[in-house]
């Protein structure tokens, strides 16, 4: 039996509105390469399964009976699906014209290209960061900083250049709403880290970053375009702790533990602990002048006090 050209994984997140846009436009756009679709469901309340199986009645479905996190959703597909490409693709997303095709021909051209990432767009059109240069201890600090506007240029030295124009580029990592695999180098450098990312964060960047490393080129191919509703899949609470920041740093911690060893995790548990009294001292003068609400104001200091907590915790273990 021939294999298809590409497998494409999503999962359901009891979005059933954003996942029937997502596989509607999958498939009315997707015209020249042969696909298969695998939609595993996230231990959901069953809302829209029933009229998406019944609309698109070729998706493969895989259903958990208990909540997973990324990794562990997308490696099911991963492990079993047999395709020449493989696709980790969010189902909060709407797929233009010829993107998948774009991609496919892509890697068809590009031999030595292991992973690869379509250029993504926000809900309005405007482009939505998805190529970047390495992860980095001072990206991580201007990353956590509250930075005054003429600094804020830093908080996107990560983002590679490639993303703004036209060409294809080689590029350190892609953004997980969209990575389209190789099936040999899927062989070579394995499946998502469920151990460094059990819910979701920083999973996209570690699996380039092994790709790298075991000889594979990860690519942003500009012709493939993808519209990423972001967050719309897991909306970040508006009270309390900002429990997906939160899981953010504690993934980037495992990151450079696992890649660049136990001393750059070290740095970035002081810069999380160092640049709490600087991110106090922000919130509350913009407090103060009367630029955000009390509320705000709490649930982004009970978050930055949570995020230098993980710092602290690393000395005590």
């Amino acid at each position: 039996m021939t294999k298809p050209d590409l497998a494409i994984s999503i999962v359901n997140h009891s979005n059933p509105e954003l996942l029937h846009d997502c596989l509607r436009t999958l498939f009315a756009t997707t015209k020249q390469c042969s696909f298969e679709v695998w939609v595993v469901d996230n231990a959901t309340d069953g809302r829209g399964v029933e009229a998406m199986r019944r609309d698109f009645p070729q998706v493969r479905w895989i259903f958990n009976t208990e909540r997973k996190g990324f990794s562990a959703n997308h490696n099911q597909v991963l492990s079993k699906a047999r395709a020449r490409y493989i696709c980790v693709f969010n189902d909060d997303t709407i797929v233009h014209e010829d993107a998948f095709d774009s991609l496919v021909r892509f890697m068809d051209q590009n031999p030595r290209v292991g992973m690869a990432g379509a250029r993504l767009l926000n809900a309005n059109g405007t482009l939505q960061n998805c190529a970047f240069r390495d992860m980095t201890l001072s990206s991580a600090l201007w990353d956590i900083c509250f930075l005054p506007r003429p600094l804020h240029f830093l908080k996107v030295r990560h983002v590679h250049p490639a993303q703004y124009g036209d060409e294809q580029a080689r590029v350190s990592w892609v953004l997980g709403a969209c990575i389209v695999v190789r099936e040999e180098c899927l062989r070579e450098v394995g499946l998502l880290d469920e151990v460094l990312s059990p819910v979701g964060n920083t999973e996209d960047t570690d699996w380039c970053v092994r790709a790298w490393k075991a000889g594979w080129e990860v690519a942003f191919c500009p012709d493939a375009v993808i519209t990423h509703l972001a967050s719309r899949s897991f909306r970040p609470s508006t009270s309390g702790v900002d429990k997906v920041r939160l899981e953010l740093w504690r993934t980037r911690m495992a990151y450079f533990r696992k890649h660049h060893g136990r001393l750059h995790e070290q740095l970035l548990r002081l810069i999380l602990v160092g640049t709490l009294p600087w991110n106090a001292f922000v919130l509350t003068q913009t407090l103060l002048r009367g630029r955000g609400s009390l509320k705000e104001y709490q649930r982004q200091l009970s978050t930055h006090a949570r995020i230098s907590e993980l710092g602290l915790r690393g000395r005590r273990e």
